[in-house]
């Protein structure tokens, strides 16, 4: 296509060239017979600035001739350009507007006006004072006027905040405006990013019916009952993580891994045996039926590389793997997922951990010792060969699940590619090594592809703009229990607002997940948990303290077990996270369970689903009756006053 769409301009360069050196061998002899030496150098270095080695002028004609030939090839070569296929929308195609769900019926009607009630409390104060307090109207009939929330449109009738659905018969009206307003306030705003659209949760971003309810387009949706992910991490079983089993070994500083459990413990030794009774053992067809009879469709199973380093010819010493084959049907981890297959649920199979680590967390089996955390992972960013190994081993993966399904095991119905590459790390390298590994994979699978965000944002909207590949996803992780902002309290007055801020925050978080559906890849919650604090045992890693910083967080813990009021905040807590991941593709809860050890942590009911359920936190059996997007995130709650 692109020779054909050359080969005009190049006949056409053919036929004028000859005439051009026509004409200049024929005007540079008339012009030697009409000129002096001196009026031909001048000719030549100064009206005409070229060469000394040329003696020739172009004349008007040539001239002409050439710009023809210079943007027929311009144009053409225009008209060849073909734009990069963006995984996402363009920023300029998006449009945020109010919530469908704030409608005539719901303004008043809905918790006795609790809409009409937060508008006045929450609303104004949150978009008053964008963009320098002013907005402006894209339509013809308010062009060349500039707004504020002192200076409504004339034709709205509305003087001052105060008039704002002052009766029930302007409601229909008013909320028309506030629409209005609220895509003037959006497009006024210079940067757009995942958190503009937020105006207290009463606004969503669109960008078209192909992003809308992401769900309902996946491949799989008719497999999990027609609903979004409603699922839990099995985490800590084929990937050691010391807090999930604290009772597994004397994790230490000396011994914080699974890497150094393996090298501790090789094949043939009393440790070794107690890994393989804990692959084979601790996960049992109780669980899945549990799983499943929690009203639950899938699970997300964390695994580490080097259980498919055979298969891919890469080295994987020290660490101990099964002594079947990764193609024996009697392989813990297919043992594992045919067990979810006999319970109807699916399974993304998610390389949790790279060879040198992609992120020096030991839920990667391996932790850094790196004293900078900035570096964490940077191995593995830097090592050309570790990325490669990576690479395989994913192809590996890919090449065991269609092994599984030619064996009646057909419920893998996604590969993730990487879990949580460092956050400190360069984003560009993470996207090339995505697109290797896709291009990989896709010469001997078509599964469905996840990539995850490495907690990064706004970045995957110009690092997907070139990304031409069908049937890829976006996992992102979201957690208040690890920054200080999210963590620090030291009082029961501050838990409380702590949790209600919390709350809050999680219906904020809507805006982010539809910014990444919209510019990036249809998206899912992986992981999140009830914890508003780093308060479980060896959560920052086996040696270290209960927590990086002692705010006072953990004090008053024991004091939230059975009392009514943090139940039901930690239950709303929960629906609000829910509501706004079943928006995008859903959310898998971080974990299912934890081991012998955790039974008297008072944070254990925040991270273990089946145990928050026991506590009367999560309902044993979950169904879109128990929340959705309204009666969820319906409203900020009060947090009067914002004191610790």
């Amino acid at each position: 296509m692109v020779d054909c769409q050359f080969s005009v301009p190049m006949v056409f360069f053919a036929m004028v060239v000859p005439d051009l050196h026509h004409n200049t061998i024929s005007s540079s002899l008339q012009s030697h017979k009409s000129m002096d030496h001196e009026q031909q150098w001048y000719q030549r270095r100064v009206r005409g600035r070229i060469s000394t080695n040329n003696t020739h002028t172009p004349t008007i004609t040539e001239m002409k001739l050439l710009f023809v030939l210079f943007f027929t090839l311009a144009a053409l070569t225009y008209a060849a350009y073909t734009p990069p296929t963006k995984a996402g929308v363009y920023l300029g195609d998006i449009n945020c507007k109010l919530d469908p769900r704030i409608n005539i019926t719901t303004i008043a009607g809905y918790k006795n006006g609790t809409y009409i009630k937060q508008i006045f409390r929450y609303l104004w104060g949150a978009a008053c004072g964008r963009s320098r307090g002013v907005f402006t109207l894209d339509f013809p009939e308010y062009a060349g006027n500039t707004y504020s929330c002192a200076h409504w449109p004339s034709e709205w009738g509305i003087n001052n905040i105060n008039d704002w659905f002052k009766t029930p018969e302007v409601y229909e009206q008013h909320l028309q405006y506030l629409d209005l307003y609220l895509q003037g306030n959006y497009n006024t705003t210079a940067v757009h990013g995942p958190s503009t659209c937020d105006f207290v949760t009463m606004t969503k971003l669109y960008c078209g019916e192909d992003r809308e309810l992401p769900w309902q387009k996946t491949p799989w949706v008719q497999r999990i009952g027609n609903q979004p992910f409603r699922g839990v991490n099995t985490g800590g079983v084929f990937v050691l993580e010391p807090w999930i089993t604290p009772n597994f070994t004397d994790w230490s500083l000396t011994l914080p891994d699974q890497y150094t459990y393996s090298w501790q413990n090789p094949q043939g030794s009393p440790g070794y045996q107690s890994l393989v009774n804990h692959w084979t053992t601790w996960y049992t067809a109780q669980d899945f039926q549990q799983i499943a009879a929690a009203g639950l469709n899938s699970i997300r199973l964390p695994v580490g590389w080097w259980y498919f380093a055979p298969a891919a010819n890469v080295q994987y010493s020290p660490y101990t793997i099964p002594t079947q084959l990764i193609t024996d049907l009697t392989h813990p981890i297919t043992t594992f997922i045919k067990m979810a297959h006999d319970n109807n649920l699916v399974v993304i199979l998610d390389l949790h951990g790279a060879p040198s680590s992609q992120n020096g967390l030991d839920n990667s089996g391996v932790r850094s010792n790196d004293p900078k955390p900035e570096r964490w992972g940077f191995q593995w960013f830097y090592d050309p060969e570790a990325q490669q190994n990576t690479t395989l081993v994913l192809v590996a993966m890919a090449k065991y699940i269609e092994f599984l399904s030619a064996n009646g095991i057909d419920n893998v119905i996604a590969l993730e590619l990487l879990n949580e590459p460092w956050v400190f790390g360069d984003m560009s390298i993470i996207r090339d090594f995505y697109v290797r590994s896709i291009i990989a994979i896709r010469q001997v699978s078509d599964i469905p592809i996840i990539i995850h965000d490495a907690f990064r944002h706004e970045e995957w909207d110009w690092l997907l703009t070139n990304f031409p590949f069908k049937n890829i996803y976006m996992d992102t992780h979201i957690y208040h229990a690890f920054n200080a902002d999210d963590i620090a309290s030291s009082t029961p007055v501050c838990d409380h607002n702590k949790m209600i801020v919390a709350q809050n925050i999680a219906c904020g978080y809507g805006s982010m997940l539809r910014f990444k559906t919209c510019l990036g890849l249809p998206t899912f919650v992986g992981e999140w948990s009830l914890a508003i604090d780093d308060c479980i045992a060896i959560i920052r890693g086996a040696g270290k303290s209960v927590q990086t910083k002692d705010f006072g967080q953990c004090k008053n813990l024991q004091a939230r077990v059975g009392d009514p009021w943090w139940i039901q905040a930690y239950r709303k807590f929960a629906y609000k996270q829910m509501s706004m991941s079943e928006r995008e593709l859903g959310w898998f809860f971080w974990t299912w369970k934890t081991g012998a050890g955790t039974e008297n942590d008072p944070s254990t009911p925040y991270w273990s689903y089946s145990r928050a359920m026991k506590e009367g936190i999560l309902p044993t059996v979950l169904s879109s009756a128990n929340y959705n997007i309204t009666s969820a995130c319906y409203v900020f709650e009060s947090t009067d006053p914002y004191t610790c």
